[in-house]
């Protein structure tokens, strides 16, 4: 049935976290029919007059009279380990829409796996997820590289994917019809960072070390179409935890700001070697690279005065309807974990999966759930307005800049 995917060893190792909501036992849902394409009503008995929507829920994987599974793969170990806290933005939300009693019904249940940031690990979570836990949808799965390896899955089962934790070109270029991107591009990011660093800061002299796959070379090849020039670029291997040279070649350039697209382990990492050289240029960052939460790990003669892209308002403005919910939710489900910008990512990705569930009309499948998906126009979520049509899945069109302030993003004073 997976061709290609045949032959892998898909065993999962003992070591492996698996997250469940609430510590409930998620049902078994038997597929009615095998196919390769959208599990659609029509899978139902060839005699009934009408498909029911209890005859649609016993067809459709992940659905049941009352529950719906969505499933998620994020790092919560690894170097982008922060990133994990995406599942409890989505929980958090889950909860809220529960306590009102679900979507039409039915709850919402979450099984979210640790892909490690590993490419190889998120195949077979993906895999776990599809065959074995049978979710009706992904959601804020994470990662350019992770979440291309997941792609040829995705389509194999026609699986309906809201939100990715990357902007990178390869998710834009090419319409799928069963994929919704929530992030702006990371072309828009790094075309907004580099109009900030000529236009606003006025560098001169700009250094640019970026990490070497699709989510660096998008963000640098935003950064280049607005215009700037990058005096020096590095590019880095995303497990390279040495930075010394590269920020000694930055330093010698003699380079007055340096930009850097970076995931929050390696981010971190080339801060701290600045620091460690009396390195202080004027630092602008991607909006994955590090979130207020994490700024104690890092030089505070770096980090204060940075500027970083956005798309996420600041949290810490409770004036902002959508960010007071946020944070209550997140104070009421999931006071354990920080109301980072990395929990609103999952946050704003659930509520976009749940508008898309509320538009459904008729028995909810795959297939009307992706059709009810492309009906979304103007939706209000925590980043902004997103409206998607059969040809625009591209989600939130607009980043700001913020600066980073006594551990804090607020609006920039330059």
């Amino acid at each position: 049935m997976l061709g290609e995917f045949e032959n892998l060893d898909f065993r999962r190792g003992s070591d492996r976290s698996r997250w469940r909501g609430h510590n409930v036992k998620w049902p078994k849902v038997v597929l009615a029919c095998s196919t390769l394409g959208l599990v659609a009503a029509a899978c139902g008995s060839s005699s009934s007059t009408g498909t029911t929507a209890t005859t649609a829920a016993a067809a459709t994987p992940g659905v049941t009279a009352n529950s719906i599974l969505f499933g998620e793969t994020t790092p919560k170990s690894g170097p982008a380990a922060l990133y994990g806290q995406q599942q409890a933005g989505i929980q958090a939300y889950f909860d809220t829409i529960n306590a009102q009693g679900g979507v039409g019904g039915r709850k919402l249940k979450l099984i979210a796996l640790d892909d490690q940031y590993s490419p190889p690990v998120a195949l077979q979570d993906t895999k776990t997820l599809i065959e074995q836990d049978h979710v009706f949808a992904i959601v804020q799965t994470n990662g350019t590289a992770t979440t291309e390896a997941n792609m040829p899955i995705y389509q194999q089962f026609g699986v309906p994917v809201v939100g990715a934790g990357t902007g990178a070109a390869f998710f834009y270029d090419t319409l799928r019809p069963f994929f919704f991107n929530v992030w702006p591009a990371y072309t828009v990011e790094g075309k907004k960072l580099g109009e900030f660093a000529t236009q606003t800061l006025k560098l001169n002299k700009i250094g640019v070390i970026y990490q070497n796959d699709d989510f660096g070379k998008s963000l640098y090849q935003g950064f280049q179409s607005s215009g700037a020039t990058a005096a020096v670029s590095i590019p880095y291997d995303p497990t390279q935890t040495d930075f010394s040279s590269a920020v000694a070649q930055l330093k010698s350039a003699g380079v007055d700001g340096v930009v850097i697209f970076a995931i929050p382990g390696p981010a971190i990492s080339i801060m701290n070697a600045m620091a460690a050289i009396n390195f202080h240029p004027k630092l602008l960052l991607s909006q994955v690279s590090v979130a207020p939460s994490s700024y104690s790990a890092v030089n505070s003669s770096e980090i204060n005065g940075s500027y970083i892209s956005a798309f996420i308002p600041p949290l810490t403005d409770s004036t902002n309807p959508q960010v007071a919910t946020f944070l209550s939710a997140m104070k009421q489900y999931q006071p354990s974990t920080p109301a980072s910008v990395f929990a609103a990512w999952g946050w704003e990705a659930a509520q976009t999966a749940v508008a898309g569930l509320k538009a459904v009309h008729g028995p909810l499948t795959r297939a009307s759930y992706i059709a009810a998906l492309n009906t979304l126009t103007n939706l209000q979520i925590l980043g902004g307005t997103i409206s998607y049509s059969p040809t625009d899945h591209a989600g939130l069109k607009n980043v700001t800049v913020l600066e980073n302030i006594n551990g804090h993003r607020v609006r920039p004073t330059a």
